[in-house]
């Protein structure tokens, strides 16, 4: 490879941040497990490590499907109480931070302590190398922050 096509591929790692908003119900898992599973296969990541960041997208997504058969509440909420979910996946071949935003501190502490799989414990305990709930003062939101290890 010559090296204006090596920094070019480094810096396509580095560089960019994917956002998704999505809906609470049947596709939230299927999309969200797709986006983040291309993102750090982009990003050179190992297959292992690959398999426990799914693990992560299927524990924030799992008490929605548990409460409520995967479709979300009469509303279209989820169980959180929001109708729409937004994530944010930074990744490159050393670590990755997966975002979920516009959270309330409540919604934020809900879903680390609902990220519970069978025979797992708490998935985000596990595998995650640090778990943040940040509030912004700018707005009335707070984001989980999860960052997670290639190695």
């Amino acid at each position: 490879m010559s090296g204006t096509a090596t920094s070019e591929r480094e810096s396509a790692r580095t560089a960019s941040v994917t956002r998704l908003r999505l809906s609470a119900g049947p596709l939230l898992r299927p999309v969200l497990c797709r986006v983040v599973s291309m993102v750090l296969t982009r990003a050179d990541w190992p297959l292992d490590r690959l398999d426990e960041a799914l693990l992560v997208c299927d524990a924030l997504c799992a008490p929605g499907a548990r409460d409520s058969g995967g479709a979300g509440s009469a509303d279209g909420s989820d169980h959180i109480g929001r109708k729409r979910l937004t994530f944010s996946i930074q990744a490159d071949e050393h670590e990755a931070a997966l975002r979920v935003w516009e959270l309330t501190p409540e919604s934020a502490e809900r879903l680390v302590r609902e990220a519970h799989l069978p025979l797992v414990g708490n998935v985000l305990e596990h595998v995650a190398e640090r778990i943040a709930v940040e509030s912004d003062p700018a707005d009335a939101y707070t984001r989980l922050t999860l960052a997670l290890s290639a190695r």
